[in-house]
């Protein structure tokens, strides 16, 4: 065998196992970056009380046009803890609404819902208060907002980044993917 025909033979080869590596495109994508259209933070005073709901939509999804105004601003007041619980929809088809939600815990593994307080003293989202997944990592569809009595205050907001972890693995969780399925930021203050 010639030099050229070895390598003939192994471009073959490496050209064959590139294709094969491959993603068909008629197989449905067991776990593709969902499509968010709302994002619904609903948070209620431990002990009893109002509850606080607010709702970012961007009716066409992640497209050209940014996301509605906020339905409500967050108005903490200091001492509370609020039990936060977070709902994620696909309403980009009016009737047949998804409820993202319900996926995201099914694919605990590979979710995971980072908030950020930025403006707000003595406010804090504990990774300890959420919800885990099955190896014990934080998930975030469930959580705690805590609000300090005597050093909370400021205007400012709280961003939620849900990650999505297909292409590395989620591993303790505390660092976001490089694939997010939604960013939105809450305007949020301590009265």
């Amino acid at each position: 065998m010639t030099a050229s025909s070895i390598v003939r033979a192994l471009s073959a080869i490496i050209l064959v196992a590139a294709f094969s590596a491959c993603d068909d495109p008629t197989d449905p994508v067991a776990n593709e970056q969902e499509l968010i259209t709302d994002v619904t933070i609903t948070l209620t005073p431990v002990g009893g009380g109002a509850a606080i709901v607010s709702t970012i939509a961007d009716p066409d999804g992640a497209g050209p046009n940014p996301p509605n105004a906020q339905t409500a601003a967050i108005a903490l007041e200091p001492g509370v803890t609020y039990d936060g619980e977070i709902e994620f929809l696909d309403r980009q088809n009016p009737s047949a609404v998804e409820d993202i939600t319900a996926e995201v815990a099914e694919e605990a593994d590979e979710h995971r819902v980072f908030y950020t307080v930025n403006g707000l003293t003595g406010v804090t989202v504990p990774d300890a208060s959420m919800d885990t997944d099955s190896n014990g990592a934080p998930v975030g569809l469930i959580f705690q907002v805590v609000v300090d009595a005597g050093a909370a205050s400021g205007s400012g907001s709280i961003r939620v980044v849900l990650s999505h972890y297909d292409d590395a693995p989620k591993g303790n969780g505390s660092v976001p993917s490089d694939e997010t399925d939604v960013d939105v930021t809450f305007t949020a203050s301590v009265n």
